[in-house]
């Protein structure tokens, strides 16, 4: 599903099955734009984070979480505290690309996802795994994640992340 130069990503879901990596149910879809690309007319490995992040905010959107622009500042406090990528194949200019994104587990104060970003050829661009925590707002210090989110999460997920 590809998107347009009208569309900066279309966001689908549904379970869909990754030969090695297993099933996810979110899924951002986008293309390489101009300014994704280095001097060697690769995406450059730090992009990938952006799209990582961009497929989790999009994740919290789908699960029903509101979003705002003081979402992640008042709100729902949730900081990266590691992300791992494997990166495993470049991609160029306009390629149409897709971030399958799950969460794996959950746990008092924090919670990870897992991702794979593949070409819409089906070549894996990259593999990666995040843990965020979430925090107090006020007190800026890690805190148990709301049952709410855990009940989101489930709900989407299904009863074995929780």
């Amino acid at each position: 599903m590809p998107t347009s130069d009208k569309e900066e990503a279309v966001i689908d879901h549904g379970p869909v099955t990754i030969e090695g990596h297993g099933t996810y149910h979110h899924r951002l879809h986008s293309r390489v734009r101009s300014y994704d690309v280095d001097r060697q007319s690769i995406v450059h490995n730090a992009v990938y984070l952006y799209w990582l992040e961009a497929a989790r905010i999009e994740y919290f959107r789908d699960i029903g979480v509101p979003i705002d622009r003081d979402s992640f500042v008042t709100k729902h406090r949730f900081v990266v505290a590691q992300t791992s990528i494997e990166y495993r194949s470049a991609a160029q200019f306009d390629d149409p690309y897709t971030v399958f994104t799950r969460v794996s587990f959950v746990k008092n104060s924090s919670f990870g996802f897992d991702h794979v970003i593949r070409h819409e050829n089906g070549t894996i661009l990259a593999a990666a795994s995040s843990v965020l925590v979430h925090l107090n707002p006020a007190k800026n210090k890690p805190e148990r994640i709301p049952d709410s989110y855990r009940s989101l999460i489930r709900a989407f997920e299904g009863e074995h992340v929780g």
